[in-house]
C-alpha cells in the first residue's frame, strides 16, 4: 500500500500527463487513456485513501471539461 504522499506523487503526475493525453488522444478516448494511467493507483490504495484519489481524479477531469462538475474549467487545487 502507497503512503498518502506517494499517492499525492502519483495524483500530481496524471495532473502532468492528462494535458497530453487530451492532445495525444481522440476525444472518445481520453477518459479510457486517463483511466488506464491512474489504474495502478487506484488499484493499490486502502480504503482510507479511495475517496481521496477519487475526489481529485474527479476534479482534474472536471477541470479539463472532460466530466461536469464544480469546477468545470478552473484549477485544480491539491487537498
Amino acid at each position: 500500500m502507497k503512503t498518502r504522499a506517494e499517492i499525492d506523487a502519483e495524483l500530481t503526475r496524471l495532473e502532468r500527463v492528462l494535458p497530453k493525453l487530451i492532445d495525444e488522444c481522440e476525444p472518445d478516448e481520453v477518459l479510457e487513456a486517463f483511466a488506464a494511467e491512474a489504474e495502478t493507483l487506484t488499484g493499490a490504495a486502502g480504503a482510507d485513501d479511495v475517496a481521496h484519489i477519487q475526489g481529485r481524479i474527479d476534479c482534474l477531469l472536471a477541470s479539463a471539461g472532460l466530466i461536469p462538475g464544480d469546477n468545470e474549467g478552473e484549477p485544480c487545487l491539491p487537498s
